[in-house]
């Protein structure tokens, strides 16, 4: 609850919230551009990092394949280094929460094909008001899984 007694559950419905209670500093198509992010993150970006059985179990994660949406996330993120662009957001804390979950529960995932998406997972992961929120624990985990560069074989074989 807030400080006026109001509760808000659910992660998306929480920062559309907490976006309403501050959106007033900002354009309105950055005040719209958040609002589509979050819905974005929610209704888009869950399902394809975190893959379920017909009964809600997560059993895998999407980003073990090419997927055109992560694709065009990367391509965007290739041009600013936050989704609004120099300013971290509630859109990054919608959009970046999901991709850096996967790597706490698929530890390893290979995200070499999304190489702005990975910087900015860093950038994300990075910020000290992530290492509060999360602990240095995890925002140490996170950040030696995004240094990490994939493993190359040689020919293939080695």
């Amino acid at each position: 609850t807030d400080d006026e007694g109001v509760l808000v559950f659910e992660s998306g419905a929480i920062l559309q919230y907490v976006h309403t209670q501050t959106n007033g500093k900002m354009s309105k198509a950055d005040a719209a551009a958040v609002t589509s992010w979050i819905t974005w993150a929610n209704a888009s970006l869950d399902p394809i990092c975190f893959l379920e059985t017909p009964d809600g179990k997560v059993y895998d994660t999407g980003l073990k394949k090419p997927n055109k949406r992560l694709a065009q996330l990367d391509q965007l993120l290739s041009k600013r280094t936050y989704l609004l662009g120099d300013n971290f957001s509630l859109a990054d804390v919608a959009v970046a929460s999901y991709l850096l979950y996967v790597l706490q529960f698929f530890p390893g995932v290979d995200l070499s094909p999304w190489p702005n998406m990975k910087r900015y997972m860093k950038d994300c992961a990075s910020r000290e008001a992530y290492g509060k929120a999360f602990g240095d624990r995890v925002q140490g985990f996170l950040l030696e899984q995004l240094g990490q560069e994939s493993p190359k074989k040689l020919f293939g074989m080695f």
